[in-house]
């Protein structure tokens, strides 16, 4: 009976560690999950500063750009671009329309995947 109980109790640890290694790669994957996607409307290249937990400096196409992976946390974003003209910077809701090719957004939390573009 002592040897019954032994082998169901082995069982029962055998059967609960793909159930650990699971919940430790779900817990991962929502770590890494949370990245930056910019996007370029001025056909013109620019640059991207992130200064905070991940920084980041990059350089983007016309195209524009994703990058990451990033920490939650708070964040100063500089967004610069060679097109001349009137630009309109946006990064997470926020706006910041200016000629002088570039835009400086502060104390930016930074949560989940953040968006930013350039037209």
């Amino acid at each position: 009976m002592k040897k019954l109980i032994q082998l169901f109790l082995f069982c029962t640890v055998l059967a609960m560690l793909p159930l650990q290694k699971i919940k430790a790669e779900n817990s991962a994957s929502k770590f890494f999950s949370i990245g930056l996607n910019l996007s370029n409307g001025t056909g013109d290249n620019g640059s991207i500063y992130l200064y905070g937990p991940t920084p980041i400096s990059a350089y983007f196409g016309p195209s524009g750009g994703s990058y990451g992976p990033l920490t939650a946390g708070t964040y100063t974003v500089i967004i610069y671009t060679a097109a001349p003209g009137t630009r309109t910077f946006r990064f997470n809701g926020q706006a910041i329309t200016t000629d002088s090719g570039s835009a400086t957004f502060n104390n930016v939390s930074i949560t989940s995947t953040a968006f930013a573009s350039v037209n």
